[in-house]
């Protein structure tokens, strides 16, 4: 068979688990991918030579132990300091505080990522970004607009107390 799309599936430097990774490479598999898995705890060195050297349509970034954004962060930072613009997508457990979700995806999205997979329904959502992306090109994705509570408006005004 041949692959539809090229990817590198990688985690952050400070995430040792292996099992989402497999799982995602199925997933990409499964949807014509040709995957290169860089494992656990992966160096952005790593990250950016595997970039360069394979030239993939697509960069998938999961964490799983809870401190993934800071990780995912420094990594598409670094990426994109050396001159490197590849379709990115980040997903998984990203940080230990819930009420943390919807500023960390507007933080993600707004650094280059074109979508952050975090919700109960995230496999099904990639799902549908991988199978849009294979036909029309990853770049083309528009995610969903990030939730902005009314308390993390910077127009918050607290009235005086006499």
């Amino acid at each position: 068979m041949n692959a539809r799309f090229r990817c590198v599936l990688s985690t952050v430097e400070s995430d040792s688990h292996i099992w989402n990774l497999v799982y995602l490479q199925k997933v990409l598999e499964e949807h014509g991918a040709s995957v290169r898995n860089l494992g656990p705890c992966t160096p952005i060195d790593e990250v950016w030579h595997a970039v360069t050297v394979d030239q993939p349509d697509l960069l998938v970034v999961s964490s799983v132990n809870g401190h993934g954004y800071h990780g995912a962060s420094a990594l598409l930072t670094a990426l994109r300091a050396r001159g490197l613009t590849v379709a990115c997508v980040v997903g998984g457990k990203l940080t230990t505080a819930m009420s943390a979700g919807d500023q960390v995806r507007r933080e993600l999205l707004a650094l280059g990522y074109l979508d952050v997979f975090t919700s109960d329904d995230a496999i099904e959502k990639f799902r549908r970004f991988l199978n849009r992306g294979a036909v029309s090109g990853f770049s083309s994705w528009q995610a969903e607009a990030a939730v902005v509570p009314p308390w993390d408006s910077s127009s918050v005004l607290t009235p005086e107390v006499s």
